[in-house]
Order: C-alpha cells, then structure tokens, then sequence
C-alpha cells in the first residue's frame, strides 16, 4: 500500500494489467479488418481458414478479457 495516497500497488497493476489486454483487444479487432481487407484483395484460395483463425484470435482476445475481469 502507498501510504500517501491509500492505494494499493496491486490495485494499480490489476488495472493496468486489464488495459494491456482491452489495448490487446484493439489490436486483434484491427487484425480481423486487415485479414478481410486482403481476402477482399487477394484470392489464394484458403481464405475461409484465414478468416476463420482472425476471428478466432479476436474472440480468443475477449475470452481472456472476461477471464481476467473474473479473476481479477
């Protein structure tokens, strides 16, 4: 505990634990729009499994949002 403010260190690493991972979010969400920006562009013929795996990955991303509200 920081005794001049009364706030708790782990307190503070929780919650900036939890912005790295909504940041995290962002950056899968910005995954999922450019993996279907280049399946609109290229046609290499597997672009539902890429599809697939980005949305996967985004999902997977909020999942351990919630895990980590919930454990937190």
């Amino acid at each position: 505990m920081l005794p001049f403010v009364g706030v708790s260190i782990w307190a503070i690493a929780k919650i900036l634990f939890l912005i790295a991972i909504f940041v995290y979010i962002i950056f899968a969400g910005v995954v999922v729009k450019q993996v279907s920006l280049m399946i609109d562009t290229l046609e290499v013929g597997f672009e539902t499994p890429i599809r697939l795996f980005a949305w996967g990955h985004f999902l997977f991303a909020v999942g351990i949002l919630i895990l980590a509200i919930l454990i937190l």
